[in-house]
This record gives C-alpha cells, sequence and structure tokens, in this order.
C-alpha cells in the first residue's frame, strides 16, 4: 500500500468526495481543551455525545472557525461573530486520551476539510434544539449551520436573542452545508455537501 501524506480521519468523519483539507494557522487553545459533555442543556442532552469519557477537544465532524490572527478553533460560544468565521470541518480529534498520540497537539494545527463540492459523512452534530429537549428532525435538502456547541445542525443556533436577529436579517448564519442524506435510528450518519 501507498503511503499518503493525507490525515488518516478519526471514526466520526468520513470523506465521500474531498476538495481540499487545509492545516493554515495555529489551534487555538480552547481547540485542545473543550469540554464535550459539560455546558449548556444542548450540549449535555446530545445523544450523539453520549460518551462522559469523550476526549476533550475539537471533534472529527465538528465544525471549525477562525478564532484570532493566525488561529483556528472551534466555532463554538454565543458570540455571533465566530459564526461568520467557519472555515470548514475538523478532520481528526484535536485531542484523544492522555495516552494516545495527538498530531493536533504536536504539531498545533487541526486538519479540516472545506470546498465546495466536499461531500463528507459524520455522526457527530446536534441532537436537540437549543433548549436541550426538544428533539432536531432532520430532512434532505436542508442547510446545515454550526450550533453554539461547533456541531452541525439546522437550527440556526445561538443564543434565542441572537437567533432573532438572524431571523430579521442579520448575517451570523454562514451555510456550512446542503444535507444530502438525514440520519435515522438504523444509520445515525448524515452525509453533508459541504458549500464553504
Amino acid at each position: 500500500m501507498a503511503n499518503s501524506n493525507l490525515p488518516v480521519p478519526n471514526s466520526h468523519f468520513e470523506p465521500l468526495y474531498r476538495q481540499t483539507y487545509n492545516s493554515y494557522g495555529d489551534i487555538a487553545a480552547v481547540g485542545l481543551t473543550q469540554d464535550n459533555r459539560v455546558g449548556n442543556a444542548q450540549k449535555v442532552n446530545n445523544a450523539r455525545l453520549i460518551n462522559a469519557n469523550s476526549p476533550k477537544g475539537i471533534l472529527a465532524g465538528s465544525v471549525v472557525a477562525v478564532s484570532g490572527s493566525g488561529e483556528i478553533g472551534p466555532a463554538a460560544g454565543d458570540s455571533t461573530t465566530v459564526y461568520d468565521a467557519v472555515v470548514g470541518v475538523a478532520v481528526n480529534d484535536a485531542l484523544g486520551n492522555p495516552f494516545e498520540s495527538s498530531s493536533a497537539l504536536g504539531s498545533n494545527k487541526v486538519v479540516y476539510a472545506h470546498g465546495s463540492g466536499t461531500v463528507f459523512k459524520t455522526d457527530i452534530y446536534e441532537t436537540k434544539q437549543t433548549g436541550g429537549s426538544t428533539d432536531i428532525v432532520y430532512t434532505a435538502g436542508e442547510k446545515m449551520y454550526a450550533s453554539r456547541n461547533g456541531l452541525l445542525t439546522n437550527v440556526l443556533g445561538l443564543t434565542a436573542a441572537n437567533q432573532a436577529a438572524i431571523t430579521a436579517g442579520s448575517p451570523y448564519a454562514t451555510v456550512i452545508g446542503i444535507l444530502l442524506q438525514k440520519p435515522t435510528t438504523t444509520d445515525p450518519w448524515m452525509v453533508v455537501q459541504m458549500k464553504i
């Protein structure tokens, strides 16, 4: 088998048609330390992140954004500024278990996929509305956005006040892609074609 310089995707991200992988910029410190199980009700009640021992840091299949000059981090938080700065979807977990080798920790980079036409599968996405109790129903053909937790969702996300501003025409809702195949109870993977 020939060697490849392409990153080996973690189990939560599978590229089907790839345009570009990028690793420009250093990973923001929060990209290595964010807790994927503790936080708002939407995150805590996410049925796709049921493992209480989920690794900290950016997870493969989550959305990443510019977080500072020359820095890439998770597209997470209730700040409206991060949602217009999304650049792609992480290919690898930024940090695994302490005993594992982590390319992000070693290189201070996060590899992300981007480019209109890139098609990928992921089983990491939001399963609850922003309040954390109502299930999200996905439909093929929907626009996909970054949630306040940095995961794919069909809900505009953010806090209620910011969502009202988006509905009124504010620009804080970058379309990540279009849902090609919705997840089901028998097949939890969604397929998305990127628009960024």
